[in-house]
């Protein structure tokens, strides 16, 4: 057993159930954290876990929530308001930090404003998306000056954080409000030579793109995520697709575009992308992918794809990969994002293991796509 407390706030939601399953079953010893008392005590008692209900928004609750542990884990949302009050909450106890989500935002107010916690350290979107994805050009070698395009969908439901986010990627002044006025991403938009062109790429629908089944539709969007990537590897351009199944929650997304200027419609919005989704799954079986082309200068164009039954799992997965690589000490001190300190192929290799519903593939578009299988 390993006796050392790791406590895991948001554990009864989707993506903190699957965390604490696993870390449970690894033999760590649990403090488990979220809202709803019944719910908590439910899963506490099926991993022999410490329950404590908390309510991150009270500064108290959370403060003896992370008290005598040596890691906090944030599987709760949305990290546009959650920003970075858990990560200092974890700093002041003395317990590193690992957020599912913890994007940009809580990156810059982690630099402007360091905490006071010597040799801590802080991991951010420890999850499928940016934390996976954005490992994967290292999987592919990329070098500088190659071009990526990466469609992003399938059809599942989605839910809480995961709506919200949806719901702020088609009303981008409202999320640089909610975000502590940076900058949280453009529909339209895409990287070419070391900046983003904004409002250049049409929404295009498509019957036949590789691994998307049926007619699906692609609404590109660059986020801040994605231009720290092509930063990162100095591409000459990138395109990123979300991609949707189904038409109820593309038409509900383009008609709440610009619609969300308060917390009260960012909540009507959320519920309606909640229910879109529900609408879209029926009579289907729920799948998401991530699908990476690559094209160099000088080599063939290769393709990466991770395909899976529930994107939830799958993000759990990969904070679990991060929970254990910073236990390991393979991280050192500091604030740093996921996707900067990971390794590709340990990490990918944990993915697949951990959830068997997963698989990770690259291949050269014109050969048989079980090479280079994870």
């Amino acid at each position: 057993m390993k006796r050392f407390c790791i406590a895991i706030l948001g554990a009864t939601g989707s993506i903190g159930r699957e965390v604490t399953h696993w870390l449970g079953a690894a033999g760590y010893s649990l403090r488990l954290g979220a809202r709803q008392s019944k719910a908590l005590q439910t899963l506490a008692q099926r991993v022999n876990a410490q329950a404590q209900v908390v309510d991150l928004y009270q500064q108290e609750e959370l403060d003896a929530f992370c008290k005598g542990c040596a890691l906090v884990v944030n599987c709760a949302g949305p990290s546009y308001l959650v920003l970075d009050r858990v990560a200092r909450s974890a700093a002041l106890a003395g317990a590193h930090y690992i957020d599912v989500s913890g994007d940009a935002p809580v990156w810059h107010l982690l630099q402007q404003t360091p905490t006071s916690a010597r040799g801590w350290t802080a991991v951010l979107s420890a999850g499928m998306l940016p934390g996976l994805a954005n490992l994967m050009p290292d999987w592919l070698g990329v070098q500088p000056d190659d071009a990526i395009t990466v469609y992003s969908g399938g059809r599942e439901s989605v839910r809480g954080a995961a709506a919200g986010d949806l719901v702020l990627s088609v009303n981008n002044q409202y999320g640089t409000m909610a975000a502590s006025s940076y900058w949280y991403g453009e529909a339209s938009a895409f990287w070419v030579k070391g900046e983003p062109h904004l409002r250049r790429l049409p929404t295009e629908l498509h019957h036949d793109l590789a691994h998307f089944p049926g007619e699906v539709t692609l609404l590109p969007f660059l986020s801040s995520d994605a231009e720290r990537l092509a930063l990162r590897h100095q591409l000459r351009e990138l395109r990123w697709y979300n991609v949707f199944s189904g038409s109820f929650l593309r038409e509900t997304l383009t008609g709440l575009r610009g619609w969300v200027n308060s917390a009260e419609r960012l909540a009507q919005a959320v519920a309606q992308v909640e229910q879109a989704s529900e609408l879209d799954l029926l009579g289907h079986s729920p799948y998401y992918r991530l699908v990476f082309d690559l094209i160099p200068h000088h080599t063939p164009r290769r393709r990466a794809l991770i395909s899976t039954d529930s994107s939830a799992a799958l993000t759990a997965a990969v904070t679990v990969s991060t929970v254990n690589a910073l236990l390991r000490g393979d991280i050192a001190p500091g604030v740093h994002f996921a996707d900067d300190i990971l390794m590709a192929t340990q990490t990918f290799n944990d993915v697949v293991r951990l959830h068997p519903g997963t698989q990770i593939r690259q291949y050269l578009p014109d050969e048989r796509l079980e090479e280079g299988k994870l």
